[in-house]
């Protein structure tokens, strides 16, 4: 075993580093494309922790090269982080309020983060350089995500609605009126015509995002619905309750295709994010007494379940290749598994 020691970070960012106390197990870099279309792992433990130096983490993202951890929570700053070593590549500002979420585009040069102060903000990644404030909610923006190409960015509001955005002129070409509030969305397509909506009235809905009409509903869940996560293909959906179950789904007809479950999980109600491994075997989802469940998505059964945080787990995502997973507590700490 190695015990790895602080690292020092990029002037940029202030010390935030692997904590002296975890050990590490020698390992090999996640490099090559082959990597990238084998089987992914359902992690086992934790191999390094990453102090992302907030009081709250709300979201965390992963760039598609696997090369970036972009971090956004109760700080009104963005922290991103050298995903293989853990130190500090940029600390991005101009948030006014706490971040709500963060995504990096498809293609690695830009990052979106979700902010309390009713503003969606993009930064070029090269250059940590702030490129456009996005402007128009009246509430709390509470997710925001890029399309395919980044030609378009789509926000929800704590408004109860959804504005698809023209990236490069920065101005909202579409407004989606939501029947009532909801937690997440998710891309169906690559260029953002459907999406999906978990709600809190326990519904998913599909939106069809040219007319702006609901074009398929239907209540899955006893309890809000906290998160909606898209395959690759965008035919099938894995929602994650407050009710205590994961469930993947048909996009076409909404019909349940596996349901997950588990003796004391429980999302927490207001961070509570359930993902896919890359090639869709596993459904991953955190609990509110900071353990970590991980299932088969095809037969529905727990695989294994990780006590390994010390707060409520609001994020957890697969590495690129998927042979790693971060996982992120409430309180400030992302594990990173093997």
């Amino acid at each position: 075993l190695i015990k790895r020691k602080s690292a020092a970070l990029s002037p940029r960012m202030g010390p935030a580093v692997f904590e002296d106390d975890q050990f590490f197990g020698a390992q090999p870099p996640l490099t090559g494309v082959s990597a990238q279309h084998g089987a992914s792992l359902a992690p086992r433990n934790a191999v390094g922790k990453i102090d992302a130096r907030m009081e709250e983490v709300h979201s965390i993202a992963i760039s598609s090269s696997g090369e970036l951890l972009a971090v956004g929570g109760q700080s009104t700053t963005v922290k991103v982080f050298d995903a293989e070593t853990g130190e500090g590549v940029f600390s991005l500002t101009g948030c006014l309020k706490a971040v709500n979420h963060v995504e990096i585009s498809t293609d690695n040069t830009m990052l979106l983060a979700a902010s309390s102060d009713h503003t969606a903000r993009i930064w070029r990644l090269d250059t940590g350089r702030h490129l456009k404030s996005l402007t128009g909610h009246i509430g709390s923006i509470m997710v925001a995500k890029f399309n395919h190409d980044a030609s378009r960015v789509f926000t929800y509001s704590q408004d109860r609605t959804i504005k698809v955005w023209d990236t490069q002129r920065g101005l909202c070409i579409k407004t989606l009126f939501m029947e009532s509030s909801c937690h997440d969305f998710t891309l169906l397509d690559s260029a953002g015509s459907r999406i999906a909506t978990a709600h809190v009235n326990n519904a998913v809905r599909i939106w069809d995002t040219a007319s702006g009409k609901r074009v398929r509903e239907a209540t899955l869940h006893k309890e809000q619905v906290m998160s909606v996560w898209a395959s690759a293909t965008g035919t099938r959906i894995l929602t994650n309750s407050y009710d205590g179950t994961l469930k993947l789904v048909s996009t076409d007809t909404l019909d349940v295709i596996t349901v997950m479950s588990a003796p004391g999980y429980r999302p927490s109600r207001n961070w509570a994010r359930a993902s896919l491994s890359p090639d869709e075997r596993y459904a991953m989802a955190g609990s509110i007494d900071g353990r970590l469940f991980v299932w088969d998505v095809n037969s529905g059964d727990l695989v294994r379940t990780l006590d390994i945080h010390k707060s409520a787990v609001c994020d957890a995502l697969w590495h690129p290749t998927g042979m790693r997973v971060y996982s992120a507590e409430k309180s400030r700490y992302i594990l990173i598994l093997h």
